[in-house]
């Protein structure tokens, strides 16, 4: 029997404590999850701008263009090199890294037919993450023109380490967001796919539609306390059926 938008209504509304339930259990347990165990992590970024080759306006052509987005790639290489984190981890002790933590954490990342070549980390700190990218990029620009007798690479965006943005894992009102939209749903398909699952009779209308005969009558449910009432009810009735007591006195 196909069920109508008014019967899941009324379905919803039966098990609406159970639904509660259900989504107040998962948001509890996410806020407090998220409060005692989940660290957050802040993400701190800077960009890089890589002119032309020769650094002179009269040189700014097609060809020294694609010459400096060519180099892009090897920037990126040298950046994460172990020379260039070997020296900030050698100048940068407050750190607390090696120069291997150092590469796994550095993202660099570049658009195509981009001269800007973008750097980021993630940290449990944002100020350590700034200062991390900061230190890369300042290191980078200062060592290029001894490793590459270049100098076409320029600061073009610090990461600010005052900032105070909020953690790329994001925070625990998020995550109760997600939790309670989540746990809703969950909620909700479980109740319908046991509705579904169900093949009880439980109106008239479903009777006619399964059997294909008309309900002559119904027996309401019978609860343990109605029971108890007719019990009191036949005894009361007896009670007052037949002869009665009579005293004689001798």
């Amino acid at each position: 029997m196909e069920k109508t938008i008014l019967d899941y209504i009324n379905l919803i509304k039966k098990r609406l404590w159970l639904i509660a339930l259900f989504v107040l259990i998962s948001c509890a347990t996410t806020f407090y999850v998220s409060k005692n165990f989940v660290v957050p992590v802040y993400s701190a970024s800077g960009q890089l701008l890589v002119n032309n080759i020769a650094n002179m306006p009269e040189s700014n052509n097609l060809n020294d263009l694609n010459f400096s987005l060519n180099l892009i790639e090897s920037y990126k290489e040298i950046i994460k090199s172990p020379t260039i984190m070997k020296s900030v981890a050698a100048a940068h002790p407050e750190f607390n890294l090696t120069e291997d933590q150092l590469a796994s954490k550095l993202q660099i990342k570049s658009s195509e037919k981009s001269q800007v070549i973008n750097l980021s980390v993630e940290d449990e700190s944002y100020t350590k993450a700034a200062g991390i990218v900061n230190a890369v990029s300042q290191t980078f620009i200062r060592s290029l023109p001894s490793l590459m007798r270049v100098d076409n690479v320029s600061f073009l965006t610090p990461a600010d380490p005052s900032d105070v943005p909020g953690p790329v894992n994001g925070g625990y009102m998020m995550n109760l967001v997600i939790s309670f939209v989540v746990s809703l749903m969950a909620a909700l398909g479980v109740i319908l796919l046991l509705e579904t699952l169900n093949g009880t009779l439980r109106s008239e209308k479903e009777a006619e539609y399964d059997l294909g005969l008309p309900v002559i009558a119904s027996i309401p449910p019978i609860r343990k306390r109605d029971l108890g009432k007719a019990a009191n009810a036949n005894a009361n009735a007896n009670a007052t059926v037949g002869e009665g007591a009579y005293a004689t006195a001798e």
